[in-house]
């Protein structure tokens, strides 16, 4: 890149907490108007026009690439600079507008079809003004001078790396192209009075959480609660409860908070092997919560429960669940009336041992009649099938969904329909005749049982974690 033209000084440039990328590549483009490549007309050396732009035309390709590396994200400084074609000396001050110019974008997408150098246009955004500033909108050449005033461009990379274009295309440009016009002397050159500024963002990290922050509105539906996990210590207590000792199905797990902790954009649920005195012993009791003098884990159980309960819409959770034998991640539900299983549950994520094999699961439950017994629409998918498409599964996050409303439940994974209930299949049995535990609302559950049907544990895997990256609830707008 030469000098005094565009030029780029990285300013404090250091690596930004929670945001982990490959790199962030900058590529400066002119707007090539003419279809041939060529001048029309006669020359006239008295033609202003963006410097960087002069210089990088070259009657093919007209841009100039760089690429920062992971280190070098934090906000971005160009200096933009207009001039005389051919760096002619200014023979009376000129003064020209700063413009984006939206137009120059829409005709360089139109031409994306084309293919080549006009390809990278396909999934081109115009950049908000949010994202950066302009510290002039007019640029100044004075009599006897080769170059203007300068004008600044800073992009606030940080602000743009959160907005969330980077998961809904494999390549997500934003542009800014900028153009100089309505000039007070000479005339323009309208072959290179324009800069295409392109930033491209790579693809989120899967193994990293996502920085960006949720969309507002989905498929008609708006977003009415989200915890994205951003804060530092325990989890908010506005959103949250945590469960406390012995909770079910025999698990080994002694339930405290202390177990959970946001940091680094995450919640991360820790399941240790640690001896816990049980206050509630009772030698010799019937009941398994009493009849154990000590925990020998510790976990963490958060639940919603009278502070966040919906009934219809969509929720999301991003998260990275352990493997290891003995584990038994959970992202659930719970109706809010009557005893379980009427009250009804929605299992969107279980991870746990069946036939002594690991399987993801996907499940509904619902009373039976026949008290502390549910009635089940369970789907189990053996965790090989994961492996063996992508080693490497169990060391990202993934999006775990439960899409609910008046006619059915889908649960997905990764957008991959796992289940379908349908609400018609639900009624409660004679425990609570006539009752429907999917037509009410909900509270949602997230939990790292030890044991039972996670199997014995590997005690050489602890501590183990569970790690969730946001939890997102969208309903209906109407």
């Amino acid at each position: 890149m030469k000098k005094n033209n565009l030029r780029m000084k990285k300013n404090s440039i250091q690596r930004i907490a929670a945001i982990t990328m490959a790199a962030i590549t900058i590529g400066i483009f002119t707007n090539c108007k003419d279809n041939d490549g060529t001048y029309k007309g006669d020359l006239d050396l008295s033609l202003l026009c963006l410097t960087q732009a002069r210089d990088a035309w070259n009657g093919a390709e007209c841009n100039i690439k760089t690429t920062l590396k992971e280190n070098e994200l934090e906000n971005m400084t160009f200096t933009l600079n207009t001039s005389l074609y051919q760096n002619k000396q200014a023979g009376m001050t000129a003064t020209v507008n700063l413009v984006v110019n939206q137009d120059s974008l829409a005709r360089a997408i139109a031409q994306s079809g084309m293919g080549g150098l006009f390809e990278k246009y396909k999934n081109a955004v115009l950049l908000l003004d949010e994202y950066y500033q302009l510290s002039e909108n007019k640029m100044t050449i004075s009599k006897g001078d080769k170059l203007s005033q300068p004008v600044t461009l800073t992009v606030y990379t940080e602000k743009l790396l959160k907005d969330p274009i980077r998961n809904e295309n494999e390549k997500a440009f934003f542009v800014l192209p900028l153009t100089i016009d309505n000039p007070t002397a000479y005339g323009i050159n309208n072959k290179v009075n324009t800069l295409m500024l392109f930033i491209e963002l790579p693809k989120l990290d899967e193994t990293k959480p996502d920085p960006t922050a949720p969309k507002l509105e989905i498929d008609d539906m708006k977003l009415v609660w989200s915890d994205e996990f951003n804060g530092a210590g325990s989890p908010d207590t506005k959103y949250w409860n945590f469960e406390k000792g012995f909770a079910r199905n025999q698990e080994l797990q002694w339930y405290q908070g202390d177990n959970a902790e946001c940091k680094e954009g995450r919640l991360v649920i820790t399941g240790k092997k640690e001896r816990v005195v049980n206050p509630n012993y009772q030698a010799g009791s019937s009941d398994w919560k009493k009849n154990r003098q000590y925990a020998e884990y510790t976990s963490t159980s958060m639940t919603t429960s009278g502070k966040f309960e919906f009934k219809y819409g969509r929720l999301l959770v991003r998260a990275k669940i352990p493997t290891a034998m003995g584990a038994w991640p959970a992202i659930w539900t719970l109706g809010i009336w009557y005893d379980w299983p009427s009250s009804g549950e929605i299992d969107i994520l279980e991870y746990y041992l069946v036939g002594g094999k690991p399987h993801i699961l996907a499940n509904t439950c619902w009373g039976s009649g026949t008290p502390w017994q549910g009635k089940w629409n369970s789907q189990a998918i053996p965790f090989t099938n994961f492996t063996n498409a992508d080693p490497d599964w169990a060391k990202k996050y993934h999006v775990w969904r439960m899409d609910w409303d008046e006619e059915k439940i889908e649960l997905y994974l990764d957008d991959v329909l796992l289940n379908r209930t349908y609400q018609s299949q639900t009624a409660n049995g004679s425990d609570y005749p006539g009752t429907w535990p999917f037509k009410q609302k909900h509270y949602v559950l997230l939990n790292l049982a030890i044991g039972a049907n996670g199997g014995t544990p590997d005690n050489n895997a602890f501590p183990m974690q569970y790690e969730v990256d946001y939890v997102r609830a969208y309903q209906k707008t109407n």
